[in-house]
């Protein structure tokens, strides 16, 4: 093997299509007019070509080209017909490929050892850097891959360009394409092996740089751009490196990434990611990364960089993804704006009801259970007394994501929609208007025509953000069902109301309330209505008794308007209002209560009425 490139010591052509003497073989070509003979001229045509093909002969400019054949009489060659070797000008073009990848077929290539044959190639290609993917032999030709267009198109160039010992020249196909992979056990196997060769575990860094251009790979097609095979590194590091911390990709022809799954659990610990010069378009391609607590990022070199038309624009959407990135494209970035959290922060448990006031929750359990005690009952006309006489009320309704009225089972809600004042939806101020109800009598009314009802109160969620002694806030959340509806099932709904209550007389009413009712999604269906609650019908106005209420000391200006208000509700004078809230520390509730309870008795004198 020491001389084999020796021109002096060729090897001996030993296959059955070397090249025969001219004086063996001539062959003329007739025209025949009889059309009786032209199937036998196509045999005998088609006979030759094959025969001219064991040769040496070009098979057309590309693989799967259908360009015929032209087989021309040689001149001086006693008659030997050869196909002419193409000009410059028919020089054959390859197109860039769009996945940058390129297969180079060897016709007769299994003649002579691989390592002969890639010494030519890296002579020729010389001083460009030339790696051979997946070199395989299938019958008499050999096949293998590369992944650069300008390589490919120099591997293309060559054709016809070097000289075999048995004095042919090496015909090299090049055109666009990749391999399937089989994921076999055995693959899978050695690329744990070459994976454990570049993972360094004092970094808890795995470098994967050009993966397919591995020396150990090279007789495989491990192209981390296929699916299969990416999907089964992700594997391999979840199963024997899960405390990965960094994980370079650089340079491996990486289009998409919208084929991972559930990167973040499999990759907990992952906060430096290298995808730098790859063939990424789209910063979408980043949501399936979501979730995973990149510091670190590199994408320079991918083609959706070049689609930002700043630098602020391209960090919002890379911190939309990874909001802890703080180095992108080995810049360091600076703080993110917004609310992010330095240190990680437990979120408080789950509570049903939340009280800014635990001196509100005796009077909002109070007025609610008074309140849907009469509004599930067939008579609503007692809830006047429940709304101020300048109340407000509006509705609005929908239906849950994904749960429309178009699927099959879904309740309408018909009812509702005809009353909507989805500010979204409602544009014209006159209709905006009309459908607002204010006045106590308009928002009962509107409330007695709406469907009958029967509330869990189990489910209600209550919370009281606002509580003064001038006014209360709530919201409350629970489901209904809507009975007399006409379906054979009365259809479930959840409601969220919000309510706006301020003190009048003894109790409390409803100065301002908004209304959304939409269907119960199958899980709050599900928890519905499991404990039966018995609830007498009210029949009296939902007047809560007063609870005593601490608060701060009022100001000044809270304690003149606060008398105001107690000579407006109590009837006494100023004067008498002022030493009514003085000797009860200016405590609204208390000083109402003390009031009523002595003028109950007849001991509040009559001057405290003269003003």
């Amino acid at each position: 093997m020491s001389n084999i490139f020796s021109r002096n010591n060729r090897p001996q052509q030993t296959w059955s299509h070397d090249r025969v003497s001219d004086r063996d073989r001539k062959v003329t070509f007739k025209n025949h007019k009889n059309k009786s003979n032209r199937r036998d001229n196509r045999d005998w045509t088609n006979a030759i070509r094959s025969h001219l093909e064991d040769e040496d002969v070009d098979m057309g400019i590309n693989a799967g080209s259908s360009r015929n054949i032209k087989l021309n009489k040689s001149k001086k060659s006693g008659g030997r017909s050869r196909q002419s070797s193409p000009s410059p000008h028919n020089k054959r073009k390859l197109l860039e490929g769009p996945s940058n990848w390129y297969k180079v077929t060897l016709p007769h290539g299994d003649k002579y050892d691989k390592s002969y044959i890639l010494k030519m190639l890296v002579d020729k290609m010389a001083p460009t850097q030339f790696w051979p993917i997946a070199w395989q032999v299938f019958g008499t030709t050999v096949n293998f891959y590369v992944d650069d267009y300008k390589i490919a198109q120099k591997l293309n160039n060559l054709d016809r360009q070097i000289q075999l010992p048995n004095g042919f020249k090496l015909l090299i196909r090049v055109y666009a394409g990749t391999p399937n992979v089989d994921m076999t056990v055995a693959l899978k196997e050695k690329i744990k092996l070459v994976m454990a060769r570049r993972y360094n575990p004092a970094t808890k860094a795995l470098d994967l740089t050009k993966f397919h251009a591995d020396p150990e790979l090279q007789d495989h097609f491990c192209a981390l751009f296929k699916p299969i095979v990416f999907l089964a590194v992700i594997d391999i590091i979840a199963e024997n490196i899960p405390d990965l911390e960094a994980l370079n990709l650089f340079d491996n022809k990486m289009q998409m990434l919208s084929f991972v799954k559930k990167m973040n659990q499999k990759l907990p610990n992952l906060k430096i990611l290298h995808l730098g010069n790859n063939k990424i378009k789209d910063i979408s391609q980043l949501d399936a990364l979501q979730g995973l607590p990149i510091v670190d990022l590199m994408l320079d070199g991918n083609p959706l960089c070049d689609k930002f038309k700043d630098k602020p624009s391209y960090v919002s959407e890379v911190r939309k993804r990874f909001p802890k990135c703080m180095k992108l494209d080995g810049v360091d970035l600076p703080p993110p704006i917004g609310f992010d959290i330095v240190e990680e922060q437990h979120l408080p448990n789950y509570q049903q009801t939340f009280l800014c006031n635990s001196d509100g929750g005796s009077i909002v359990r109070q007025f609610l259970e008074q309140y849907f005690s009469i509004y599930d009952t067939d008579n609503r006309q007692p809830l006047l007394q429940a709304y101020h006489e300048r109340a407000t009320f509006s509705l609005t309704m929908g239906y849950p994501s994904g749960y429309s009225k178009d699927i099959k089972g879904v309740p309408w809600l018909n009812w509702y929609a005809t009353d909507n004042r989805n500010l979204l939806r409602v544009n014209d101020p006159d209709r905006r208007f009309k459908l607002l109800k204010q006045g106590q009598v308009s928002v009962v009314s509107f409330l007695q025509e709406m469907p009958q009802t029967k509330h869990d109160m189990h489910s209600f969620s209550v919370d009281l953000s606002i509580f003064t002694p001038q006014m209360l806030c709530l919201t409350v959340t629970g489901m209904f069902k809507e009975l007399k509806s006409g379906h054979k099932v009365p259809p479930l709904r959840y409601f969220y109301r919000t309510l706006v209550i301020v003190p009048a007389g003894a109790g409390f009413c409803i100065a301002n309330e908004m209304m959304h009712v939409s269907n119960a999604t199958p899980k709050q269906a599900k928890e519905a209505f499991k404990t039966t609650v018995n609830v007498a019908p009210a029949t009296t106005p939902p007047r809560v008794p007063v609870a005593t209420i601490t608060s701060p000391g009022p100001d000044s200006a809270a304690k003149e308007e606060m008398v105001k208000q107690m000579a407006a509700q109590s009837g006494m004078n100023l004067a008498w209002s002022l030493k009514c809230l003085e000797e009860t520390q200016w405590d609204f509730q208390t000083a109402m209560i003390t009031f009523q309870n002595l003028n109950a008795q007849g001991v509040v004198p009559q001057e405290a009425f003269i003003k």
